[in-house]
């Protein structure tokens, strides 16, 4: 099933958009937990409807490579294994007050995994909270939270390729 959505393609946030800021803190959230102080040389942050997906590079604080040494992320690098791409696939989920509907948190906290593309897509047209977001990787803004759903450090390939289909989320807003 395709889903469709209101907003047929995906729109650049840039300075001044309400919701850049959020999506950028909320998208570091996992660069941060793995390596502390970390910089991210936006290639490109879109959102389509109540989705974002942000692209770029990962620098140290000083502007140069980023430093993967005793991380462990440290033998794929010294091997070459790795790239300086970071991508993070986030979701704006109910308002700042928290609003997610009762069947949403008792189906997450039932411990039910992500909803299948169908029931995540009516979920997404309703304004519903999905299952598979991670609430501890957020920002809020006063339209509601954005939540990071998933994200790749340093992939070799698309990793991305995958998650209009696993997360329910519009393939307009990669690119494919």
């Amino acid at each position: 099933m395709n889903p469709s959505f209101a907003q047929a393609s995906p729109q650049a946030l840039v300075a001044g958009d309400p919701d850049q800021g959020a999506v950028l803190d909320a998208a570091l959230a996992p660069l941060r937990a793995e390596f502390g102080t970390v910089d991210l040389v936006v290639e490109r942050m879109d959102r389509l409807g109540n989705w974002a997906f942000v692209i770029g590079d990962m620098r140290s604080p000083g502007g140069g490579r980023l430093d993967m040494s005793g991380t462990r992320f440290a033998d794929a690098a010294e091997q070459g294994a790795m790239s300086s791409v970071y991508v993070a696939l986030l979701r704006r989920e109910g308002d700042a007050a928290g609003d997610a509907s009762d069947a949403a948190t008792e189906s997450t906290a039932a411990g039910a995994g992500p909803a299948a593309p169908a029931e995540a897509a009516a979920r997404d047209q309703a304004g519903l909270q999905q299952e598979d977001a991670d609430p501890a990787v957020a920002a809020e803004t006063p339209r509601g939270r954005w939540v990071v759903v998933d994200f790749a450090i340093g992939p070799g390939d698309v990793a991305w390729l995958g998650w209009p289909q696993e997360h329910a989320a519009p393939r307009a807003l990669f690119g494919f």
